[in-house]
């Protein structure tokens, strides 16, 4: 099975902006404010660029990703379990304003476990991402400051 490169390279656009939402979900639910990163990695036609503070540093085509390290069986088993996790996180998310303070501390309790398991299945993702990409994701895809 032939796997196309720019469709992977759209998928790993769209998998790295579900990062940031999941990222600014759980910063809030930590009480941090989300802050925006400095650097991120946007898709721009047919390549993915590397931005610091705007300005693009590096730039990686499609014919310049190893599809080789793209584990599509894998990855869409990671996709699929992270959608259900954080489909999940957020529904509790919006729940908690509305109950009671006993209830809101077992809504957290869930709320951890489940964001425990996105962060690691959003992490396995994000190493099929520098992998394939050959390049090193800023840190703030990597989750450190809400997962650690």
């Amino acid at each position: 099975m032939t796997v196309d490169p720019v469709t992977v390279m759209t998928t790993i656009s769209v998998g790295l902006k579900l990062i940031d939402q999941f990222g600014d979900l759980a910063k809030r639910f930590m009480d941090q404010p989300p802050q925006p990163p400095a650097q991120t990695i946007e898709q721009a036609g047919n390549t993915m660029e590397l931005r610091h503070n705007g300005n693009v540093v590096q730039r990686r085509a499609a014919e310049e990703l190893n599809l080789n390290a793209w584990d599509e069986v894998r990855y869409r088993a990671l996709e699929r379990r992270a959608w259900v996790n954080w489909q999940y996180f957020n529904e509790l998310s919006t729940q908690l304003p509305m109950l009671t303070p006993e209830e809101q501390g077992h809504i957290r309790k869930r709320m951890e476990n489940t964001k425990s398991e996105l962060c690691t299945d959003l992490r396995a993702m994000a190493q099929i991402y520098e992998r394939t990409l050959g390049m090193s994701l800023p840190d703030h895809y990597r989750l450190h400051d809400v997962c650690d």
